[in-house]
């Protein structure tokens, strides 16, 4: 949906504001510019008319159905949205709605609190907007409330070699974890997806580390599946979340053999998930020189 404008040259702009975000392969955050050259239309030239818009990161990758969105620290957040003029500039004074495309999954309240409808388990679309400029449709899903937390299809303990010639035997198997919903009907589905999980080592407590490349220095530090340093995860559609551990053996003493452990846990509300912390237990021992 574009601004009304007089229509004249199709002038050239750039689009401004915030980089979006596509953290666990959903669209989280939109920068949208609405004027462009395929308008064919005059962009406004006020210093108080909105030209652009941007939008932040949702609080969360989802929200349970019957609850408000929550940020990562379970508190009730909304979502957030910044229009600017066509100078770049932040305009204070205008509020950035966002409106619901699919009010049968999510609500929208006046203060730009997203609300799960009670059926879950769906995909919600939403838009943003200012003045009656309005961003390209973005997702939030609307899962089922998490019950239980559990191993999923890894032990609770490993054993670990390290190896100064073979880089592969240096990460341990994915620390894979499922989230578990109680169905209130027999044979409904049991699992909750596209929630946030957290991981972090707890033993010893100078590799806890902060998910970012500063992990990098420690000998032992949580990743993704692509090696990145990473404590955060999202659920998959089986209602699973993993991080690996990988070590530095050129940090670890000769003849080394110790334990890390890591512990897995969730929060609902502010309140963790019953089973958090889940604990996993990688035993290693470092080659002698």
């Amino acid at each position: 949906m574009r601004r009304p404008a007089d229509r004249g040259r199709c002038p050239r702009v750039t689009r401004r504001g915030r980089e979006a975000a596509t953290p666990a392969a959903m669209l989280v955050a939109m920068l949208v510019g609405a004027w462009g050259p395929v308008a064919c239309t005059q962009p406004p030239s006020s210093p108080t008319a909105v030209f652009s818009l941007s939008v932040d990161s949702i609080p969360s990758p989802s929200v349970v159905a019957g609850d408000t969105m929550r940020d990562s620290t379970g508190v009730v957040a909304p979502l957030r949205g910044q229009a600017y003029n066509v100078s770049g500039h932040p305009l204070a004074a205008v509020t950035v709605r966002f409106i619901t495309l699919t009010p049968r999954q999510l609500t929208i309240d006046g203060a730009n609190h997203a609300i799960g409808a009670a059926g879950g388990d769906s995909v919600a679309r939403v838009v943003a907007d200012a003045q009656g400029l309005q961003s390209l449709p973005f997702t939030v899903p609307v899962v089922l409330r998490p019950d239980s937390i559990v191993h999923a299809d890894t032990d609770s303990t490993t054993s670990l070699a390290l190896s100064l010639t073979h880089a592969d035997s240096n990460v341990s198997v994915p620390l894979t974890i499922q989230l578990r919903h109680i169905p209130t009907v027999p044979g409904g589905d049991s699992l909750t997806r596209t929630y946030r999980m957290q991981f972090r080592i707890t033993y010893p407590v100078s590799a806890a580390g902060t998910g970012t490349f500063r992990d990098t220095t420690l000998f032992a530090y949580l990743v993704d599946a692509n090696g990145n340093p990473a404590r955060a995860d999202t659920t998959d559609a089986s209602g699973q979340a993993a991080r690996r551990v990988r070590f530095q053996v050129g940090r670890v003493a000769p003849g080394t053999v110790d334990s890390v452990v890591v512990e897995a846990s969730a929060l609902y509300r502010v309140t963790p998930v019953p089973g958090s912390p889940v604990r996993f237990v990688i035993h290693y021992s470092s080659p002698h020189v």
